[in-house]
């Protein structure tokens, strides 16, 4: 069983991808009328309203004075590489296809954990990381009659691959700053670098497409705060399952936005990728250490 001291933050990392899963589905529906660096700036400028509440309520006014501001900075700019090619591959692909791919994540994640952090790889968890490389594959459809975008495909595993970059480094070095700071700090940096981005090509936006991408803003200001929450207290193999969520509810939104079904290819993809989950979760011992 897991222990009691994880069901809190392990739920918690779950309501973080139900918001990002939200505001990956905003972005979709504004990507293809607006230059997707205005579309970050906007969601990052608006998800800095949720974390700077958190910030201040936690922290103070004066939280920034205690910083190691190079691990932010290089936290930071990663953070904001795998929000450019995850959302630019989800504009790209159906969502039933992203998050199966996106699953790779907590794959490489807990890979590098292994020879970073020193947590062990056990038979189980070598079986599940085979298993879960076969349902990414199978996700992306290469054999499939269907036209997936193949910029797509490597557009999201590029930008999974920073995520857990990102986490890595976020569990490796815990005690340098909270999950609100890192939040704020990751969020302000994006910002800056998506608005030099767009400065050459701004878009004016209507009431209802502001409404949408402020929305999508709120969604990840709270989904990265409870995903980082999660990444530093939960053990790789742990948080590694609050991912799998997304992949019934991407499914879902995508059904209910965009009229887009899973092929038959993403649901062996998802299954494999589930049961990936599920061994790591009954089979894998070493969790509960």
């Amino acid at each position: 069983m897991i222990k009691k001291s994880y069901i809190t933050p392990f739920f918690i990392a779950i309501t973080g991808y139900v918001c990002m899963v939200s505001m990956d589905t905003s972005i979709k529906i504004l990507g293809n009328n607006y230059p997707i660096y205005q579309l970050l700036f906007l969601n990052a400028i608006f998800s800095l309203i949720p974390i700077s509440f958190f910030v201040l309520k936690f922290h103070g006014i004066s939280f920034y004075k205690k910083q190691n501001y190079k691990f932010q900075l290089i936290r930071g700019v990663i953070h904001s590489a795998g929000f450019l090619f995850v959302l630019k591959g989800i504009i790209l692909l159906p969502l039933s296809a992203v998050y199966p791919i996106l699953f790779s994540s907590p794959l490489i994640l807990l890979v590098l954990s292994h020879f970073f952090l020193k947590d062990n790889i056990n038979i189980v968890r070598v079986i599940a990381i085979i298993l879960g490389f076969i349902g990414v594959v199978i996700s992306a459809e290469p054999f499939g009659e269907n036209s997936i975008s193949t910029m797509g495909v490597l557009f999201v595993f590029v930008g999974a691959a920073s995520i857990a970059i990102g986490n890595l480094i976020t569990r490796k070095f815990a005690s340098l700053a909270s999950s609100y700071e890192s939040s704020f700090f990751s969020m302000g940096i994006s910002s800056i670098i998506f608005l030099i981005a767009m400065s050459l090509n701004f878009q004016p936006m209507g009431l209802k497409d502001l409404c949408i991408s402020m929305g999508g803003g709120f969604f990840a200001g709270f989904g990265v705060m409870a995903i980082i929450h999660g990444a530093r207290v939960l053990p790789a193999s742990i948080f590694g399952m609050t991912s799998y969520f997304q992949l019934l509810y991407g499914v879902l939104l995508g059904w209910l936005f965009f009229y887009q079904l899973p092929t038959t290819q993403n649901i062996i993809g998802i299954s494999f990728v589930m049961i990936a989950g599920f061994l790591l979760f009954i089979l894998d011992k070493q969790k509960i250490n």
